[in-house]
């Protein structure tokens, strides 16, 4: 007997693995369960639950950790890192599930929301495209209508021809949607006039459908009147960097236009983000925001099958916190939205890198394209389009691998 060790790496290829081998068909679902050792860090739970906590995952061959002293009621509080397989945790969230005390029947909900499988699923857009989520990663092109994004490559200023010029050949190379955006969010970035932002957006909106009729459009705005707008000119998306902190408008725009809103988590705005970086637990907190807002939006007439989630990579972060939340996808695709990460040339790239202008910062970009698309982003957002498209079919086609 000779024995080798292998990660499997998806569903798909542990199936054809275990079927080579001769296993059951039926007995797939109980493998998939304990493929891999999942983590769920719970915050501040009451010392007796921690401690019925950990006991309960430790006799089931899991483990938890929790504060040293819990054992002897020396805090009061503590955080919880669960560890088990799907399987585990599934008993677990049984057990709790039947346990009335510290709402242990709340985090057997949470539990079980967190561990769900995604299913693939579609979404029909005004324009009469479809979004397919879960099937592969989606490329976002960036069309900037400004004249001061950070990077100079993006810019069309108000020329609404040089946008649809850009808009057709992202199209060509591959773009699955296009962002536009008629006001800089970059940090330090000043407002612009809400009449020049409003007439710039409608402008390319109207023009790039004219010459694209069924491409997905996104406008990246923080204010409801430049997406009623542009809703009104065709676009499907509304990617609002604020998440509904400024202007409610935003989500009852998108719900009256039936179209899909991208709720971004940031802090203060663009002039005052890089003195808000400080967080207690930083992907807690971001995911925190991300459901809030999305439960906002549901308020406001949104369903939560048009929502999109974005971590707000550059935004309220250092370059530490915007590497470890890239690092994590898997935290926010557990909230159960489609996720997008925008991270084309921003400082983060440049400063891992160590290339300071945002020209020289290509590379470093295809390199978080390649990781976000292996831990399953659901869409990319990028300043090129044919250089990521390649990283994506490259990196998809690893992970579609067959077992041989």
């Amino acid at each position: 007997m000779k024995a080798h060790l292998i990660k499997f790496g998806s569903e798909k290829e542990l199936a054809q693995a275990a079927l080579r081998l001769g296993a059951s068909d039926a007995s797939l679902r109980f493998f998939e369960a304990r493929r891999e050792t999942l983590q769920i860090y719970v915050t501040d739970v009451p010392s007796p639950a921690a401690s019925i906590i950990k006991q309960e995952m430790l006799s089931r061959g899991g483990d938890a950790a929790v504060h040293a002293n819990v054992i002897n009621c020396g805090v009061e509080r503590s955080d919880v890192i669960i560890f088990g397989t799907a399987k585990q945790l599934g008993h677990l969230a049984d057990k709790l599930e039947l346990m009335p005390w510290w709402k242990l029947s709340e985090l057997a909900a949470e539990i079980r929301r967190l561990t769900a499988l995604r299913a693939k699923r579609a979404v029909k857009l005004p324009c009469g495209a479809e979004l397919t989520f879960g099937e592969r990663m989606l490329l976002m092109g960036i069309i900037n209508l400004t004249d001061d994004s950070f990077f100079g490559g993006s810019r069309c200023g108000g020329d609404a021809d040089k946008a649809v010029a850009k808009a057709v050949k992202m199209a060509e190379e591959g773009a699955d949607i296009l962002d536009l955006g008629a006001e800089s969010t970059r940090p330090g970035a000043p407002r612009v006039p809400e009449e020049q932002e409003r007439t710039r957006m409608s402008a390319a909106v109207a023009a790039i459908r004219r010459e694209l009729p069924h491409m997905p459009l996104s406008i990246d705005t923080t204010r409801a009147s430049v997406a009623e707008a542009a809703l009104e000119n065709g676009a499907d998306i509304v990617n609002d960097v604020s998440g509904l902190q400024f202007d409610n408008g935003i989500a009852e725009a998108a719900a009256r236009h039936r179209a899909m809103l991208v709720l971004m988590h940031m802090r203060g705005t663009p002039e005052t983000m890089r003195t808000m970086c400080g967080y207690d637990n930083l992907i807690s907190g971001v995911c925190a925001f991300l459901e809030e807002a999305s439960d906002k939006a549901v308020s406001l007439g949104v369903s939560r099958e048009s929502i999109i989630i974005d971590p707000g990579i550059g935004f309220a972060k250092d370059c530490g916190q915007n590497l470890f939340l890239l690092r994590h996808c898997e935290s926010f695709k557990a909230l159960g939205y489609p996720l997008l990460i925008g991270a084309s040339r921003k400082g983060c790239v440049g400063a891992a890198t160590g290339r300071e202008a945002p020209e020289e910062r290509l590379y470093g970009t295809l390199a978080v394209t390649a990781l976000c698309c292996r831990q399953g982003a659901d869409i990319i957002r990028v300043h090129d389009v044919r250089e990521n498209k390649d990283v994506i079919k490259m990196t998809e086609a690893i992970q579609g691998a067959e077992y041989v």
